[in-house]
């Protein structure tokens, strides 16, 4: 059976395991950007690969090796969500960015 946490020990896990959003974006903005970079990159892959398929496609039919490699070819653009950090951490950034704040205060 688990042993009940004092308080001071819940504050501790809360500031280890809370999250938040410290990029310049605002945490509800966020969910709108992150999705819309994920439909930037398909996009932008689709486009490259319409663009591949139909410099190849002519009057003559075109090998489906060529066609293939070409496809293959293209880059995709990378973009990854940056992780969230943990809540002391951004309450520890947030500290710091106070002007005037030297940051030796407890």
């Amino acid at each position: 059976m688990k042993r009940p946490r004092t308080p001071q020990e819940k504050k501790a896990l809360s500031l280890e395991n809370d999250r938040r959003n410290v990029v310049a974006e605002s945490q509800w903005g966020g969910r709108d950007a992150i999705a819309k970079r994920k439909q930037w990159v398909n996009q932008s892959h689709r486009k490259a690969v319409h663009q591949e398929l139909s410099a190849l496609s002519g009057n003559v039919p075109a090998d489906p090796e060529a066609v293939e490699s070409a496809v293959a070819s293209t880059n995709r653009h990378s973009w990854r969500k940056q992780p969230d950090v943990p809540l002391k951490v951004a309450l520890d950034l947030r500290r710091s960015r106070k002007p005037g704040d030297t940051g030796n205060e407890p």
